[in-house]
């Protein structure tokens, strides 16, 4: 594919994502390629998943594995399939280390807006990670300097122990 082509499919593929929202499956860039109607570089299909990588690459490597039924995230998605997809995610994590040898794989997963997610179809990023890429996942300076209060980590331990489950 030229590159001026390649842009245009890249900038396509972009404006999608930009206009997802949770209840637009129709329009679901991740809904389009299971349906084949947008290209994309698999490296695994089965009956549940695909993975394939990452148009947007954090670093070389880096690839998506995503439920072939549109699930926004994983507060709507049944814990049966959710553990299917678990064993899909440590086979696509481990083919990403035997293949490229990273110091480490970071997999990470953004569940609505407040953390991230820009593209409301469930998908789970596998990203390979080196000393020195830049990539910047990071926790906030100073985080470890003070342990939180231990009847403050009671008391929310509780309040999450007790909360429900269900979708």
């Amino acid at each position: 594919m030229r590159l001026a082509q390649a842009s245009s499919v890249a900038a396509n593929l972009l404006s999608l994502t930009s206009v997802s929202t949770p209840d637009m499956s129709d329009d679901c860039i991740f809904c389009k390629i299971v349906k084949g109607e947008i290209p994309s570089s698999v490296i695994f299909e089965d009956e549940i998943s695909v993975a394939f990588m990452d148009i947007f690459p954090v670093t070389k490597g880096h690839c998506l594995l995503i439920p072939k039924e549109h699930h926004v995230n994983l507060f709507d998605i049944d814990l049966e399939l959710l553990a299917q997809l678990s064993k899909r995610l440590a086979e696509l994590t481990r083919r990403v280390n035997n293949a490229l040898g990273p110091e480490g794989v970071l997999n990470a997963v953004a569940n609505g807006p407040g953390a991230g997610q820009e593209v409301f179809h469930l998908h789970f990023h596998v990203i390979p990670r080196n000393s020195g890429d830049p990539f910047g996942f990071k926790f906030p300076p100073n985080y470890r300097d003070e342990m939180a209060p231990r009847d403050e980590l009671d008391n929310l331990a509780s309040l999450i122990s007790e909360a429900s489950p269900a979708m």
